[in-house]
C-alpha cells in the first residue's frame, strides 16, 4: 500500500466553489483574469480515519509541531486502500491530516480562469478554475454532499473540504498564500491585484 507522509508548504485552503458555494466569505477587493495557465487537478474521496491504538485521527487539527510525532505513530499503521497525507500548513501553524482513497474519482487538466484578492481569507489569493467535464464534477459533488474530497493541484494535496451542495458549473477554486502565489501563477501582478 502506498502511503505519503510529507510536509507541503504551499497552499492554505481550498474552497469548492460554484457561484452559490464557497468555504467562508468570498468578498473580493479585485479580480484579475488569468490566461495561459493550466493545472493538473486530481480529486479523491476523503475518509475519516481514527486509529484507536495510536490515537491518530483525521478529524483532529494538528500543528506543524505535531507532525513528527504523528508520522512516527503512523509508521505501524497500514490502512487498506488508503493514503494518509498532510495538507498545507495554515498561517497559524495548523495542519490537517487527510486519509483518502487511492483511486482518483476525477483527474483533469484545467485552465485557471481568474485570481481574486481575499481579505476575508487573511489576504490570500483565491484562484478559480473550471473542470471541462462539468457534468462529471456535478455528479461527484452531488454524490458527496456532507462528505470531504481530497483535491490535488499538480500532485500537491491542497485540502479536503466538505462538499455542501452540488456544483453544476464545473467551478472550483483554491486559496493560495500571497507569498506562494508565484509558484502557481508566475505572471500574476500581485500588487495590482491587491490595489
Amino acid at each position: 500500500m502506498k502511503r505519503h507522509l510529507k510536509f507541503p508548504a504551499l497552499l492554505v485552503s481550498i474552497a469548492l466553489a460554484g457561484t452559490a458555494i464557497a468555504c467562508g466569505n468570498t468578498s473580493t477587493t479585485k479580480t484579475e483574469k488569468v490566461e495561459g495557465i493550466e493545472w493538473n487537478v486530481t480529486v479523491c474521496k476523503s475518509v475519516s480515519f481514527n486509529d484507536s491504538l495510536t490515537g491518530v485521527n483525521t478529524d483532529a487539527i494538528y500543528t506543524v509541531a505535531d507532525t513528527a510525532t504523528i508520522n512516527q505513530k503512523l509508521l505501524g499503521v497500514k490502512p487498506e486502500n488508503l493514503t494518509i497525507d498532510w495538507t498545507i500548513p495554515g498561517a497559524d501553524g495548523r495542519i490537517w491530516l487527510v486519509a483518502y482513497e487511492n483511486e482518483p474519482i476525477l483527474n483533469e487538466k484545467v485552465k485557471v480562469t481568474d485570481a481574486n484578492s481575499m481579505p476575508s481569507y487573511g489576504g490570500n489569493i483565491q484562484v478559480a478554475f473550471k473542470f471541462a467535464d462539468a457534468k462529471k464534477w456535478e455528479t461527484i459533488t452531488q454524490e458527496n454532499i456532507g462528505k470531504r474530497l481530497a483535491l490535488f493541484v499538480n500532485g500537491q494535496l491542497m485540502n479536503a473540504p466538505q462538499v455542501n451542495t452540488e456544483i453544476t458549473s464545473g467551478s472550483c477554486s483554491v486559496s493560495i498564500p500571497a507569498d506562494k502565489i508565484h509558484e502557481y501563477l508566475p505572471d500574476l501582478d500581485l500588487e495590482k491585484l491587491k490595489q
